[in-house]
């Protein structure tokens, strides 16, 4: 085991691919997570196999009021770069379902829409984001944590995620979106497109029922 700096890249993409698993895990339209510094890491070599990062840093809830909450996180980057990496990580306090109401709203809300949901640009080029959007914007942030999990490796770190276009599905039981999306690679500075098919709804949470990478825009080149 070989203790690194807690704040260089190395701990920051590993930290930055468990934000994005636990995003995809425990996010919801009305809770997103984001790490805060990392306060310390160390790396594992493990022959054959990949290297191990093991971390302590803490998540806040970007969306809500909440307590910032600590973290023990292990990312496991296997040498075979097409398998993602293995993600484990505990938190200190199990956060409370404080997002229940307003997610069944957003879900009622949806469901009785006598049109389905289309918007495009989200945020716009400003920056802003519609009150009515916030809900499904976050939505998106949770599903692009697993395809930004699904993509790391130790040579990545993907951040923003922008909305292209999101269409609403109707279906009978959860809700359903087919997200257009841009997501930013910092290390190569690239905006990549994905597809996302995500379904999502208060019981069973979010599913990724397919997710693909788009051609590359003109305007990304």
């Amino acid at each position: 085991m070989e203790p690194i700096n807690p704040s260089h890249y190395p701990a920051s993409r590993a930290a930055a691919v468990v934000q994005h698993y636990i995003n995809y895990k425990m996010g919801t339209p009305h809770r997103v997570y984001e790490r805060q510094q990392v306060t310390s890491a160390s790396k594992e070599i493990i022959a054959g196999v990949g290297n191990t990062y093991h971390l302590t840093f803490s998540i806040k809830d970007t969306v809500n009021e909440q307590p910032e909450i600590m973290c023990t996180a292990a990312v496991l980057y296997y040498s075979d770069e097409t398998s993602p990496p293995d993600v484990k990580f505990t938190l200190q306090t199990k956060p409370e379902n404080y997002t229940a109401t307003k997610d069944k709203e957003f879900y009622t809300k949806m469901k009785n829409n006598k049109k389905p949901l289309v918007a495009e640009n989200i945020p716009d080029m400003f920056g802003n984001v519609a009150p009515d959007m916030e809900p499904v914007r976050n939505l998106s942030i949770a599903a692009a944590g697993f395809v930004k999990w699904k993509n790391s490796t130790e040579k990545t770190l993907f951040a923003m995620t922008v909305i292209d276009k999101v269409e609403q599905k109707i279906r009978d039981d959860a809700l359903e979106f087919l997200y257009n999306v841009r997501i930013h690679e910092m290390v190569t500075q690239e905006m990549i497109s994905w597809q996302m098919e995500v379904t999502w709804n208060p019981s069973e949470g979010l599913k990724i029922k397919n997710q693909k990478r788009l051609p590359k825009r003109n305007e990304d080149n």
